[in-house]
């Protein structure tokens, strides 16, 4: 991943001592249907943490599903195919800001359509070094003109939380509205 080496050895040593970076398991019901909905035929976790996502979808064994995240020995080695559809979430607010734009071009490079999730409001986490662990805190407009700059499209999209920033890259089609009640 594009990015500070010191930070991604940081997170590497906070993921070997302590279950860290499983909060994305909170999005499947709001991100299932959209998924569902696009079919595809693979899917790629970039910043996927712990790995609890792409189980917890519970999707056809038929989708290739992949993980990358560069602070998981196991997960470090960056794709190298472009998949159908890339999901991130909870990561980009953890990357400095000078960071982002190539971190999105580098996502970007790795997928056909994307659906990312940003929080947008202070961590409870600090960095050695004192700083907030979420160290790009941006408004919800910020990140969707981020996103369109680099994907050329950002539709924000519900989520649990309105301190979430949430985005798919290609627009709505017909029929593509959901109860997530029903998606429970």
């Amino acid at each position: 991943m594009a990015g500070n080496s010191e930070l991604i050895n940081y997170y590497r040593k906070v993921h070997s001592r302590r279950t860290y970076g499983t909060s994305s398991v909170k999005y499947v019901r709001y991100l299932r249907p959209w998924i569902k909905w696009r079919n595809p035929g693979s899917i790629l976790d970039y910043g996927c943490g712990q790995s609890l996502f792409l189980e917890a979808l519970n999707l056809s064994s038929d989708v290739h599903l992949m993980r990358y995240d560069p602070a998981i020995p196991e997960f470090e080695k960056r794709p190298k195919k472009c998949v159908d559809l890339l999901i991130n979430i909870d990561v980009l607010e953890h990357i400095p800001e000078d960071d982002i734009d190539t971190v999105l071009r580098e996502m970007k490079t790795l997928c056909k359509d994307a659906i990312l999730v940003i929080d947008t409001v202070p961590a409870k986490h600090t960095l050695p070094d004192g700083r907030n662990a979420h160290l790009t805190i941006r408004s919800h407009d910020w990140w969707q003109n981020r996103i369109e700059e680099v994907f050329g499209y950002a539709e924000p999209i519900r989520t649990p939380r309105r301190t979430r920033a949430a985005f798919k890259s290609y627009p709505t089609g017909k029929g593509e509205y959901f109860s997530y009640r029903a998606c429970a």
